[in-house]
């Protein structure tokens, strides 16, 4: 009895699983979007997710050799108001890393859905 209560002690305590679920970090982030956009009323929200900036890509169509970098805000929440866009910076692991008001142009807008994924966006689009 005595063994199979620390082996149990030890399964709890002792895991070194720390890997985090990014569906989870996702859902967070999409609820706090649909909140933003109940609470605020905005045009549109959307959670986006970065992709990685590639640093090397050597051969011909098939690739020998392709290195990529991540940068640390990996996720952005973008709130889009009438004159300005409300900017909401998160890690990997759903972290906060701040926010920020700007306003964007046409070119900053397509550089910026060049460079990130749409995981979600609501009023969704038909």
């Amino acid at each position: 009895m005595h063994g199979l209560y620390l082996f149990i002690m030890s399964e709890n305590f002792g895991s070194t699983n720390t890997m985090i679920n990014p569906k989870k970090i996702v859902k967070q982030l999409i609820f706090f979007a649909k909140r933003e956009f109940r609470e605020k009323r905005p045009y549109s929200v959307m959670v986006l997710r970065m992709k990685n900036e590639k640093i090397i890509s050597e051969g011909g169509p098939l690739k020998i050799l392709s290195m990529s970098q991540a940068s640390p805000i990996y996720y952005l929440v973008v709130v889009n108001y009438a004159h300005h866009f409300r900017l909401y910076y998160y890690s990997k692991e759903g972290v906060s890393l701040g926010a920020q008001n700007l306003e964007l142009d046409e070119s900053a807008i397509h550089k910026l859905h060049k460079l990130t994924v749409v995981e979600y966006r609501f009023p969704k689009q038909k």
